[in-house]
C-alpha cells in the first residue's frame, strides 16, 4: 500500500483556522518580546519621574498614551495568527472608539509642549497675567472666551470628549443597523464572512475620526510649535511623533478599500492595520527614549556643576594669566569662570533678564529665574528703608503675599517653583492669614481686594514704598488691623531660604546649559 505525502497547507488571512506557521509564530514572538522591551523602558522612565525633563512631559499621560497604543499594536500583531478568530465586531469598536481615543491622548501628550511654551511666554511677559482668571459666563461670547483661554492640552482633552460623543452615536447606529456584523438582525448591508466584514462603508466614520487626529490636529500642533527650540528636545520629540503618526491611516484606508491585486495579495499575510505598526513603534519610542536620554544628560551636568564651584583657580585667574595659556586651557578656564556661582550671582544682580529670556524659550523654567528677580527687587525695595511705618509694613506684607501666591504656592500659581516642603511650609505659615482671589473684580473702579485678600489684578509690586498712612502715620484701627494680620516675625528676609534653594537649583541645572549656549553663540575670538 502506497503512503501519500502530507499535503502542504498554505496559510493566509482567509478567516479559516488559526495560523501557527512560521509567520504566525514570528508575529506572536515579536508581540511578546516588544511588550517586554516596552515594559522595561516604562519602568526606567518611571524611575526618572522626579527629573524635570520627565515631569514636564506628564508621566501619567505618557504612560496612558503608550499603553493604549501598545494594546492596539499587540492586537494588530495577532491578526494573522488568529486569522479572523478576533471578531470583526470587536475590530469595529476598536477602530471606532479605542484607536481614536488612543490617538487623541497621544496628541494631547504632544500638545503639552505647546502648553508649556505658551505658559512660559506669559510668565516672561508678565508673570501676574497667567494668575489672572475670568469668571465663566454662560453666554456664546463667554463660552467662546473660555475656549480661547484654554491651553493647547486642555483643548485637546475637551476635543477628545466631544469627539468621542460625536463618533459614538454613528458607530452605534452603524453597528446595530448593519447585517455585516451580525446576520440575525439589521436593516442594511450584506451578510458576509469575517474577511469581507472588514470592508465597507460602515468603516468610513472611523476613518474620518482617525484622519481628524492625525491629519488635522497633528499638523496644527506642528505649526504652533514651529518656533520652539528647547534644550529638552521636547519639540523635536513631538515633531517626530506626529510625523510618524501621519502615514498609518492613509495606508490602512488604501489596503482596506483597495482592489489592486498586488495590494490584496499583501493583505493575505500582512493585515491592512499592520501599516499602523511602524507609526505606533516610533510614537512610543520617542515618547520614552528622548526623555530618558535627557535625564541621563542632566545627571552628567549636575555632577559637573559642583566641581565648577570649587575650582578656585578658575575664579582667581586674571585675563593676563589666561592669555598665556593654550587655547584649550583658555576655553576650559573661561568656561569654568563663567559657570561659577559668583557669575550666576552677578547675573542675578545685574543682568537677569537675558537669563529669564533663555529659560522661558529654551528650558521652560522661567518661573525660577522670575522668582529670583522678584525676590531681588522685593529686598532692594524694602531693605533700603531704615525704619518701616505701619502702612509700609502692611504694603510689604501684601507684596510678599502676591509673590507667594503667584510663584510659590502650588495650589494657586500657574507654574510654581520647586522648593523643599519644609521651606514651603514655613512660607505657608507666614501667609496663612491671607486669602487669594484670582478672578477679575466685578467693579474695576474700586479696589479689588479686602483687608486680607490679595489679587493679581492689582499689581502692587511696582508701587513705591508708601511713606506714611492716610492719616498722619496710621490710625488706631489700621494699626491694630496690621498687627493682627501681619505676623510679628515677618521681615523682608522672608523669602531668603526659598531664594537660596532656587538659586542652587538654577546653578546645578540651568546655569551650565545657559553658559554652554552662550559660549556656543559667542565663541572666543582668536
Amino acid at each position: 500500500m502506497l503512503s501519500m505525502s502530507p499535503v502542504r497547507i498554505i496559510r493566509s488571512l482567509n478567516g479559516g483556522d488559526a495560523n501557527f506557521d512560521t509567520a504566525g509564530i514570528i508575529y506572536v514572538v515579536v508581540a511578546i518580546l516588544y511588550t517586554i522591551v516596552l515594559a522595561v523602558e516604562l519602568f526606567l522612565l518611571y524611575r526618572q519621574r522626579a527629573a524635570f525633563c520627565v515631569r514636564i512631559r506628564g508621566p501619567d499621560i505618557v504612560f496612558t498614551s503608550v499603553s493604549m497604543l501598545h494594546v492596539y499594536l499587540v492586537l494588530v500583531l495577532l491578526v494573522y495568527p488568529l486569522n479572523g478568530h478576533w471578531p470583526c465586531s470587536a475590530e469595529f469598536w476598536v477602530m471606532s472608539i479605542f484607536l481614536p481615543l488612543g490617538m487623541a491622548i497621544f496628541q494631547a501628550c504632544n500638545a503639552r509642549v505647546l502648553t508649556a511654551y505658551e505658559s512660559q511666554r506669559r510668565l516672561k511677559a508678565d508673570f501676574l497675567a497667567g494668575a489672572r482668571k475670568k469668571r465663566l459666563s454662560l453666554t456664546p461670547k463667554g463660552l467662546f472666551g473660555a475656549w480661547l483661554s484654554l491651553d493647547a492640552a486642555a483643548k485637546v482633552y475637551l476635543g477628545t470628549v466631544i469627539g468621542l460623543v460625536i463618533s459614538l452615536l454613528p458607530a452605534i447606529g452603524l453597528f446595530f443597523g448593519s447585517r455585516r456584523f451580525h446576520a440575525s438582525y439589521g436593516s442594511f448591508g450584506p451578510t458576509v464572512g469575517p474577511r469581507e466584514c472588514r470592508r465597507g462603508a460602515e468603516w468610513i466614520p472611523s476613518i474620518f475620526v482617525q484622519l481628524f487626529w492625525t491629519a488635522i490636529v497633528g499638523p496644527w500642533i506642528l505649526w504652533k510649535i514651529r518656533n520652539v527650540h528647547d534644550v529638552h528636545s521636547w519639540a523635536w520629540q513631538t515633531r517626530l511623533a506626529i510625523f510618524a503618526g501621519l502615514p498609518g491611516t492613509p495606508l490602512w484606508i488604501a489596503f482596506t478599500q483597495g482592489e489592486i491585486p498586488g495590494m490584496r495579495a499583501i493583505t493575505e499575510y500582512f493585515p491592512a492595520a499592520g501599516w499602523f505598526i511602524p507609526s505606533l513603534v516610533v510614537c512610543q519610542q520617542v515618547l520614552i527614549l528622548i526623555p530618558l536620554r535627557d535625564a541621563a544628560k542632566n545627571r552628567t551636568t549636575q555632577r559637573r556643576s559642583p566641581s565648577m564651584l570649587t575650582d578656585t583657580d578658575s575664579l582667581t585667574s586674571t585675563p593676563s594669566n589666561i592669555s598665556e595659556k593654550s587655547p584649550a586651557s583658555i576655553l576650559s578656564k573661561e568656561l569654568k569662570l563663567r559657570a561659577s556661582m559668583q557669575a550666576l550671582e552677578a547675573s542675578i544682580e545685574h543682568n537677569i533678564e537675558s537669563l529669564i529670556e533663555w529659560t522661558a524659550s529654551r528650558e521652560f523654567t522661567a518661573e525660577n529665574t522670575i522668582f529670583l528677580r522678584e525676590v531681588r527687587n522685593f529686598k532692594k525695595k524694602w531693605s533700603a528703608l531704615r525704619t518701616v511705618t505701619t502702612a509700609q509694613r502692611r504694603q510689604m506684607y501684601t507684596e510678599a503675599s502676591l509673590i507667594f501666591f503667584t510663584l510659590v504656592n502650588p495650589f494657586t500659581a500657574e507654574t510654581p517653583i520647586n522648593i523643599e516642603y519644609k521651606i514651603f511650609k514655613k512660607l505657608q505659615e507666614q501667609f496663612e492669614g491671607m486669602e487669594y482671589d484670582p478672578y477679575m473684580p466685578t467693579n474695576r473702579s474700586t479696589s479689588p481686594v479686602g483687608d486680607n485678600v490679595v489679587c493679581p489684578w492689582e499689581n502692587t509690586l511696582d508701587r513705591p514704598a508708601s511713606m506714611e498712612s492716610n492719616v498722619s502715620g496710621a490710625s488706631v484701627s489700621s494699626t491694630s488691623s496690621t498687627k493682627s494680620l501681619v505676623p510679628s516675625q515677618f521681615t523682608e528676609d522672608v523669602f531668603d531660604p526659598a531664594f537660596e534653594s532656587i538659586k542652587y537649583l538654577v546653578f546645578t541645572n540651568t546655569w551650565p546649559r545657559y553658559v554652554d549656549a552662550e559660549m556656543s553663540n559667542n565663541p572666543r575670538s582668536p
